[in-house]
């Protein structure tokens, strides 16, 4: 039996409601109903729609019962992964308030690790050692180094190393990490993304500092268990030894234990693949995501960021005109813009783009998509990013772009974040930072792993009926009101 049957059947059974009642009041078959509770039959959405219509449903029980539903038209685990990704994406949009908080509250500086061999018994004591461990290494003088090969469920260590990376940006930090290959994850949940929300937070605070590479569990010839139980090497120094339930951990400063382990994960190390490629400029950014559309080869490439992507509407005339005339190698810059533009036009059709009412609004209020760099472009005047927005309008209305604005009550987007989705060529998370004196600091991080890039693909493809955002036709009305209302 469907999870859906057998909670329809529960609620006909407790509620003793009469099946030729339900069937008449709801407009459906009474045998069809029967094949539903029985389990040989999933509904449409429409026939669930009328019995959740006509059933006798709480708010809060009308919700678990439209989610039955889900989970049994397209399977547990796709269902969980889309709330992953979900719940990743909005976490995005926390980032930078957590570094904002954190700088406040740095708080006082644990006492070193020490120079002696120590053992730690219980939570309070392991987090202590390894408080102290991470914030000695990061202010190390000589060496600011981490290397590092800690379970993600360990979230007391991620929160530590990003609080103190926060106040110490220029160090280098590594991680190996294990990806899993097929996507039958544990608990019907995809552990990749578990282990991405983990990471991400870490990159957008870093930099370029970290380097975390992963290899899969299958992978022969490279043996996690190794270098097991958990361990932090501190500077090349010393090493903390984590068991599996993170309620021991010893301090070594043997020299010869040290360098095993250190032997260890340089060869693991060597053997594992980046997870993360970071660029910094705005050029490489665009040349970087240009190579990634042309090898797409037709996939989908699809958008989530604040603003909709009006970059299809630039001609290269209008390029010429908002460019900057200062700005060196303009003539080839120019020419990369317009092909970066183009490609987006022409392969636009059966892409995506996710985008909220308040990215649009900005990109009126300042005359510039948020993604160009302000050193590189001019204000454009708001006469002419209302003809921009028209002619995104007529594209929608023409169906050649879908352009979906999110529902707020449903779902938050990063404000500084845009995400590229490929199921082909991974995942782009590319950060704009105001630099300060009329400068823009771009950070792109590519993420390119099967099952990651299969989930976003899916949550972006499937957006439009999870109630996240506003359906085509209030998404071209929300449009349309905003452009009515520029001056």
């Amino acid at each position: 039996m469907s999870l859906f049957g057998e909670h329809l059947r529960t609620l006909v059974e407790v509620n003793k409601i009469n099946i030729y009642a339900l069937a008449k009041q709801a407009g459906l078959e009474r045998t069809a109903i029967h094949k539903i509770m029985s389990g040989n039959r999933i509904p449409t959405e429409d026939y669930m729609q009328k019995l959740a219509d006509a059933l006798p449903l709480s708010p809060k029980e009308r919700e678990r019962f439209l989610e039955s539903y889900k989970i049994s038209s397209i399977g547990e685990f796709k269902y969980k992964q889309r709330i992953q990704v979900k719940e990743l994406i909005e976490s995005i949009a926390q980032i930078e308030k957590d570094i904002g908080a954190r700088k406040k509250n740095s708080g006082t500086t644990p006492a070193p690790a020490g120079d002696t061999n120590t053992v730690a018994i219980g939570s309070f004591e392991v987090n202590n050692l390894v408080r102290s461990a991470i914030t000695e290494a990061l202010n190390n003088e000589k060496k600011r180094t981490v290397d590092f090969v800690v379970s993600d469920d360990y979230q007391f260590f991620y929160n530590e190393l990003i609080s103190e990376y926060i106040q110490n940006p220029q160090a280098q930090v590594r991680q190996i990490v294990t990806l899993l290959k097929k996507s039958d994850f544990i608990d019907n949940s995809n552990v990749n993304l578990r282990l991405l929300s983990k990471i991400l937070p870490l990159a957008f605070v870093s930099g370029t500092g970290y380097d975390p590479h992963y290899i899969y569990r299958t992978t022969p010839d490279i043996d996690p268990a190794q270098a097991m139980p958990y361990f932090i090497l501190i500077s090349s120094q010393k090493l903390v030894l984590i068991n599996k339930d993170f309620s021991r951990a010893a301090l070594i400063n043997d020299r010869c234990i040290v360098d095993m382990y250190s032997e260890s994960f340089e060869i693991m190390f060597e053997q594992s693949r980046p997870l993360i490629n970071n660029f910094d400029s705005a050029f490489e950014i665009l040349e970087y995501c240009f190579s990634m559309y042309q090898q797409s080869n037709d996939e989908p490439f699809h958008w989530i960021e604040p603003e909709p992507c009006v970059g299809s509407s630039f001609s290269e005339d209008l390029i010429d005109k908002t460019l900057k005339s200062d700005i060196p190698n303009r003539e080839e810059f120019i020419k990369l813009l317009y092909r970066h533009y183009s490609f987006i036009r022409e392969n636009q059709q059966q892409n995506i783009n996710v985008c909220t009412t308040e990215g649009t609004l900005r990109l009126i209020d300042n005359g510039m998509m948020y993604y160009a760099p302000k050193e590189l472009f001019n204000t454009m005047p708001r006469h002419t990013m209302r003809d921009i927005l028209v002619k995104l309008q007529e594209r929608m209305e023409n169906n050649n772009v879908k352009v979906l604005f999110t529902n707020p009550s449903k779902i938050i987007l990063p404000g500084n974040t845009l995400l590229t989705i490929s199921r082909r060529t991974g995942i782009n998370f590319i950060m704009s930072i105001d630099g300060g004196s009329n400068l823009s600091i771009f950070m792109c991080i590519n993420i390119s792993e099967d099952s990651i890039n299969n989930a976003f693909a899916d949550f972006v493809e499937s957006i439009e009926e999870s109630g996240l955002v506003y359906s085509k036709e209030e998404s071209a009305d929300t449009l349309a009101k905003i452009v009515s209302e520029i001056d």
